[in-house]
Order: structure tokens, then sequence, then C-alpha cells
């Protein structure tokens, strides 16, 4: 009887079509996806390279938030629908106000920042995530499903604050900073932590198979 049980159980897992049934271990995810989702909002992880220049070491320093690859996290740990679910309830607790759970703070208002469409993107990129896991969980899937969701966030991220800064009058320069800075430097960091990240999910989740179901 248990033999059964576990064959059908992997059976289930290796579907990757298979949505993850409602329980309170799918509740529990959830909510520990949704609280790792706002402290990524606010962790810096600071990179220093030291840089030889006439023998005198130079070190530059960067900081680097790692949103992103929390939110590919949750596309392979949680799937399309509850990981959008988590998504979702993340974006509309911080545009209600009641808890600053985005960088800058929270309200309705926050969709007149320039940083926001990185923050809404972040539905269309779990969602290109997941399409593309639910073709294989191989490595090269893997890898193009990270590529796929990190340059659909910048993209859209970037689109976005480009027609807030236009609405503002802002110069070229600032545009052109702001894409540097906010996603010129940080695709290829968002790309490799996405990867760790996702076959990170993907173990676990096969750990977690009995709780997800």
């Amino acid at each position: 009887m248990l033999n059964k049980r576990i064959k059908e159980g992997i059976k289930k897992y290796h579907n990757p079509n298979k949505r993850i049934r409602f329980c309170l271990g799918t509740l529990a995810l959830v909510c520990l996806c949704f609280i790792l989702l706002i402290v990524s909002t606010f962790t810096q992880i600071k990179i220093n390279f030291q840089l030889p220049d006439d023998g005198i070491h130079n070190y530059l320093k960067f900081e680097y938030i790692p949103q992103i690859p929390v939110v590919i996290f949750i596309a392979g740990l949680l799937g399309e629908y509850w990981g959008l679910f988590t998504v979702v309830l993340y974006i509309l607790t911080g545009l209600s106000g009641l808890f600053p759970v985005f960088a800058l703070g929270g309200g309705l208002g926050y969709i007149f920042q320039y940083n926001f469409g990185y923050i809404f993107a972040y539905i269309f990129g779990l969602i290109f995530v997941s399409k593309e896991l639910n073709k294989s969980t191989g490595l090269a899937h893997i890898i193009l499903a990270v590529l796929y969701g990190v340059l659909t966030i910048h993209l859209i991220g970037t689109f976005y604050m480009i027609i807030i800064s236009l609405i503002r009058h802002e110069s070229l320069d600032f545009m052109a900073n702001w894409i540097y800075f906010q996603s010129l430097s940080k695709i290829l960091y968002d790309i490799v932590f996405g990867i760790i990240a996702l076959i990170t999910a993907k173990g676990l989740r096969k750990i977690l198979w009995l709780i997800l179901g």
C-alpha cells in the first residue's frame, strides 16, 4: 500500500502540468514565499570587485537586490497557479497601502513610481517561467525559463519607466542612466542567481512532493 502511494505521488510530481492541490501545506508554502518576497525587497547583497590599477587595488562596489531570482524561485516551487496567487497578493498588499512592502513604501500612488513596472512585470515573468517549465524540467529548459523570465521583467520594467519619465518630462540622460543601473548592470546577476534559484526550487519541490501533492 505504501509503495503504491509513493509511486502514484512520484507520477503526479513528474507531470509538469499537474496543479498543486490546495492543502495546509500549500497554504504554508504560499505564506513563506510571500514573506520571502517581502524580505528580498529589503535585502541588499554587496558585491565587491577588486580592480588592479597601476599596482593600486581599487574596489568596485555593487549592491544587488535578489527579488527577481526570488520570483523565479516561487515559480519553480509553487507553479503557475499558486505562484501567481503569491505575486499578485504581494502587489495588491503593497498597493493597498496597509503595509509598505515595496522598496519605497506602498499605496495606490506607487503605480507612478519609476520602478513599479518591474514589480508589475513579476506577473508576466512568472508566467513565462512556468510555461517553459511545463515543457520540461531539464537543465536546458531551466536556463530558457530563467532567460524568458528575467528578460520579460526587465523589458516591461524599462518600458514602464520610459512612459513615466516621458509623462514627467525627464531627460534622455536620466532615462539612459536609469536603464543602465536598474537593468543592464543587473541582468547578468538576475540570470545567474535565477538559475540557481530555479534549480533549488525544483529540488525542494521534489523533496516536498508529499505536501504539495
